[in-house]
């Protein structure tokens, strides 16, 4: 009950840090509700993979040893740490792009709050104290270049992690529950026919996986042709 609490509890945080404070980065709240996303449907589909040792059975009297040493034949790729590491790499990019964000937003706010006090100063009866700027207000950081340069890198990097990562979940993780096991090794002859139980549902995790990638990456390519619309025609203007 008290984790359940907690949890629910970050939700107003979500959606303050969430809030966006440009009329460019529209996409800022889809991001992290994405992010978040991912990390809840990892952490949910991770349990059924939980007992993979167990899952696994070869028919045929074969001893502890022989059984261990087909599993490791079988799955000689990692599963989990691949998971670890691209949520990993999502996030992080994610982060660091709300970082220089941040960065910017913060330079533009300085460069409001001086030009509020020096039309303030024309007023002598206006009062300093209440010369703070607007919690809602809205900054155009589309006029600048290198941030618009930097978001492309982004979208085109987030698109590169999902496009890996959905190539791994296909060729690698894919097959291994769903090709036939045949397991014949130098200590245990063979060849023992070889189960994973719960393929079914190993097989929808990462269906599921591969799926929130592709949208993922279909996010990406939308934001990243507005992207570049909006750097083309900010040169247009400037030319």
């Amino acid at each position: 009950m008290a984790e359940s609490t907690k949890f629910w509890s970050m939700a107003p945080i979500i959606l303050k840090m969430s809030k966006d404070p440009t009329n460019f980065y529209i996409g800022r709240p889809l991001w992290f509700s994405i992010t978040f996303l991912y990390i809840s449907v990892v952490y949910v589909v991770q349990n059924i993979w939980f007992d993979l040792v167990q899952d696994f059975q070869c028919h045929g009297n074969l001893s502890k040893a022989c059984l261990a040493e087909c599993y490791e034949n079988h799955f000689t790729r990692p599963v989990f740490g691949v998971w670890y590491v691209v949520g990993f790499a999502f996030s992080s990019v994610f982060f660091v792009m709300e970082f220089f964000v941040s960065q910017s937003v913060h330079k533009q706010t300085k460069i409001f709050k001086k030009e509020h006090l020096e039309k303030k100063s024309i007023n002598t009866n206006s009062n300093v104290d209440h010369m703070e700027t607007n919690e809602d207000e809205i900054f155009d950081l589309s006029r600048e270049k290198p941030l618009l340069a930097m978001y492309l890198v982004y979208f085109l990097t987030q698109l590169s992690i999902q496009v890996i990562f959905l190539a791994i979940l296909i060729h690698y993780h894919l097959p291994l529950i769903k090709k036939p096991i045949w397991c014949s090794t130098h200590m245990c002859h063979g060849p023992y026919a070889c189960v994973v139980l719960g393929t079914q549902e190993k097989m929808m995790s990462i269906i599921l996986l591969a799926t929130l990638s592709v949208v993922i990456m279909m996010f990406c390519i939308m934001f990243f042709l507005y992207t570049i619309n909006t750097y083309l025609v900010m040169v247009r203007k400037s030319a």
